[in-house]
């Protein structure tokens, strides 16, 4: 429990000073380029950076917090019946 909890506060943290312009464009556009040729997809334009970093950490708190929410729902079903 306190692991999800300090992930979704250094996350939150993260995406905070990505919105706030404390992580400089430059880095966030690289990094964000290294990550979609990773997995494949086109990297965004670097004016667009800032905005599709704060997509992507929405989305990895969103789904990181709601496979753990299915994993304990359902085991808890299932160890009930």
């Amino acid at each position: 429990m306190t692991g999800v909890i300090i992930f979704n506060v250094v996350t939150i943290a993260l995406g905070g000073a990505v919105a706030a312009g404390l992580v400089p464009n430059p880095r966030l556009s690289g990094m964000l380029q290294w990550l979609h040729s990773i997995i494949g997809i086109t990297p965004p334009v670097a004016e667009k950076a800032r905005l599709f970093a704060l997509i992507w950490i929405a989305s990895t708190i969103v789904l990181v917090d709601g496979l753990l929410f299915m994993l304990v729902f359902l085991t808890t079903r299932v160890v009930q019946t």
